[in-house]
């Protein structure tokens, strides 16, 4: 894997799948614009709603605005135009061909004929042949063939293969971004897999976005259930017992800028934050005292993390916090990674029967909300609200209510220029209106749209 910087630096092409570019992550979509500006790149950007942004990157940006649960396909799209065909494995191969089709087209072609005439000489007053050249358009067969995950995806096939092949020219350093789209997806586990055989039959490089501040620090010092029950406590976020730095739990807790630890970013990097602001209350390595014992501060805790998950024996004291004057990253430490050799996974067809119709909303925050703490600054003005195209918006009104098939909720509704199509989002940034509750496994669920 890779991550948004080395992109920025390298890349000459780049792949955006289940990512809602504008509005999931600014360093993805910097990362994307960069590519196209800066490197004279060229991208691929899959995603079911419509966003008129994308389009300014660049010219060679190849836009798919496909159905939702295609996610799958997009992958195959992938190992079909990048994949080295000697590594694929040969049920995959024939996956891919069964969506080839060739067909007879007939077309107009123009033809130089010479044509042959008697002409009257004027002087002698004889006929005289003449050659003369003349052009015509005649109808000429030809044998085309076409993709048929291009026109699936919403492509069109016809035009691709030219588009793309302008596109390819001179290019060498690949990457592709995976957004949130496909951790929240039916086919999860599918999709990991054809990741897989991404990163090992294609020279791409691959960045995955974190749905939340911190996400792979805590993927990988936790041990998680399947399934959730029983009581829960939530840190910042709904449960039975609440932990909450807004002053609105069962116990306070320090926010972000109050307390000293360490976090994971995109990049990899353990990287060290410091309290900027008070705080004399209760931390949760008090909890961790009082309950199974622990030491002192919570800062003890940063040489003790897992070093087979990746992090070093470094204490929080000594690690560095610094970037040198031409923009070198001296923050904390990279995560220690082990590459292995595994067979390749064996994948799945793309199950299309999980395709969404009908009214659709999607999670989806505004572009500079990501949680309740963005929502208490007062430099963000974008509201709790149901954001959709203008023409979607009109026909709403100015208030609905968003049925699910577990509750509701009731917003106002906010006309977005840059969003095209009929898909809805519904922001997640404030906890204490159970969005998460609503969508469940999903980021994607079919609603029912009542005006109030």
């Amino acid at each position: 894997t890779t991550d948004t910087d080395v992109i920025m630096k390298n890349s000459d092409f780049v792949i955006s799948i289940g990512a809602a570019l504008r509005n999931d992550s600014p360093a993805m979509k910097y990362a994307f614009n960069n590519v196209q500006k800066l490197n004279k790149g060229a991208g691929l950007y899959f995603h079911p709603v419509g966003d008129t942004l994308i389009p300014t990157f660049g010219k060679t940006v190849e836009i798919f605005n496909h159905k939702v649960g295609l996610e799958e396909a997009a992958l195959y799209l992938v190992l079909d135009l990048f994949a080295d065909k000697e590594k694929l494995p040969e049920e995959v191969k024939s996956y891919i061909d069964s969506f080839k089709k060739s067909e007879t087209k007939t077309i107009k072609e123009k033809e130089v004929k010479t044509v042959k005439e008697m002409v009257l000489n004027e002087e002698t007053g004889e006929e005289e042949e003449v050659s003369k050249k003349v052009t015509e358009m005649v109808d000429k067969e030809i044998t085309v063939e076409t993709n048929g995950l291009v026109d699936l995806l919403g492509g069109d096939a016809s035009t691709f293969d030219a588009a793309f092949e302008k596109m390819m020219k001179k290019k060498e350093s690949f990457s592709m971004m995976l957004g949130e789209d496909l951790y929240y997806h039916e086919k999860a586990e599918n999709i990991a897999k054809l990741v897989a055989l991404v990163e090992a039959t294609c020279d791409i490089d691959v960045v995955m976005t974190p749905p939340k501040s911190n996400a792979l620090g805590v993927a990988l010092i936790c041990e998680l259930d399947d399934t959730q029950s029983g009581y829960t406590v939530g840190y910042n976020e709904n449960g039975d017992f609440r932990l909450s730095a807004l002053g609105n739990g069962d116990l306070d807790m320090p926010a972000m800028n109050q307390q000293e630890g360490t976090l994971c970013n995109i990049g990899k990097r353990v990287l060290p934050t410091n309290a900027a602001v008070e705080y004399n209350g209760y931390e949760l390595n008090d909890l961790m005292k009082a309950l199974v014992g622990a030491p002192e501060l919570t800062v003890d805790w940063t040489v003790l993390l897992p070093t087979d998950r990746g992090f070093k024996a470094i204490a929080f004291d000594d690690l560095t916090n610094t970037f040198d004057n031409d923009g070198t990253d001296n923050r904390g430490y990279t995560l220690e990674t082990l590459n292995v050799d595994t067979e390749l996974p064996e994948v799945e067809k793309c199950d299309e029967s999980a395709l969404l119709e009908g009214e659709i909303a999607y999670r989806c925050n505004p572009a500079r909300q990501f949680n309740d703490f963005t929502d208490k600054s007062h430099e963000i003005f974008e509201t709790f609200a149901l954001y959709a195209s203008v023409e979607k918006a009109e026909s709403l009104g100015d208030k609905v209510e968003v049925v699910f098939d577990n509750g509701s909720i009731t917003l106002d509704v906010v006309a977005d220029e840059k969003i095209t199509g009929d898909i809805v989002k519904v922001p997640d940034f404030k906890a204490a209106q159970g969005v998460y509750d609503l969508f469940g496994e999903s980021r994607y669920k079919t609603v029912t749209l009542r005006k109030v």
